[in-house]
């Protein structure tokens, strides 16, 4: 099994699908998508959403097989297992799940870990430095087509949805991201300026370079008045 992949996305004994097998096919460290999107937490949160019990989700997870298929993932946990040499009976389960699904437990994630007080602003009306959780600091940059941010997290998350191109359409169908990446940082900065959706965002950030626009230009107005006063002083009138 590749170093750095969950046990479900590499058995030894399973054939995975040739979508799958692609993910896998990258060098080691990169397999962004498997990591990001579809890794065994999220699974646990979906388990949960269809009202497994933590037991039975503890159980399931230490067995399961997640294959990403092209346009849906396919989940595995069978009814039996050998324990000890004696076969037991767990809660078993064979379902393909929508992408979409992974993808709005990345989105809930990223939005329930945002923190907008652990923002500052940075040194230009688009940016904020937000803080990690190990003490490091990261800008965020509001650009009019997406946020983005210099953290590792986002880094991955950029990879994993180039890595999975129904992902990203996913992505950007949602009415919340329309493609924008689900990076707590930028999620932060949504709440401090108390926007939902991307849509939203773009609002107000048009609306905050409008007023940095305007308090340049009365700022520029009044250094040309002050230099007015002063030319007019050195001429004597």
């Amino acid at each position: 099994m590749p170093r750095n992949i969950a046990k479900a996305h590499a058995k030894p004994n399973r054939t995975y699908s040739q979508f799958h097998q692609m993910l896998l096919g990258h060098k080691e460290g990169d397999h962004y998508a498997l990591h990001h999107l579809y890794n065994v937490e999220a699974t646990r949160v979906l388990l949960q959403k269809w009202g497994w019990s933590t037991e039975d989700i503890k159980i399931g997870c230490e067995h399961i097989t997640i294959d990403v298929m092209k346009h849906s993932v396919y989940l595995h946990i069978p009814n039996k297992i050998v324990k000890r040499g004696e076969t037991i009976k767990i809660k078993g389960l064979s379902r393909h799940v929508s992408k979409g699904d992974y993808v709005q437990v990345l989105i809930d994630k990223a939005k329930t870990k945002s923190d907008p007080y652990k923002l500052q602003l940075g040194d230009d009306w688009n940016r904020f430095i937000a803080l990690g959780n190990t003490g490091d600091f990261y800008e965020v940059e509001m650009r009019e087509d997406e946020a983005t941010c210099t953290c590792h997290a986002y880094r991955g998350l950029m990879n994993a949805f180039e890595q999975d191109a129904i992902a990203y359409k996913i992505l950007l169908k949602h009415p919340v991201t329309r493609g924008q990446l689900p990076d707590k940082h930028i999620f932060a900065v949504w709440k401090y300026l108390s926007a939902e959706t991307f849509n939203q965002y773009q609002h107000v950030r048009q609306q905050r370079y409008d007023s940095f626009l305007e308090e340049t230009n009365r700022h520029g107005l009044r250094l040309n008045q002050y230099a007015g006063y002063d030319e007019g002083e050195e001429t004597g009138f």
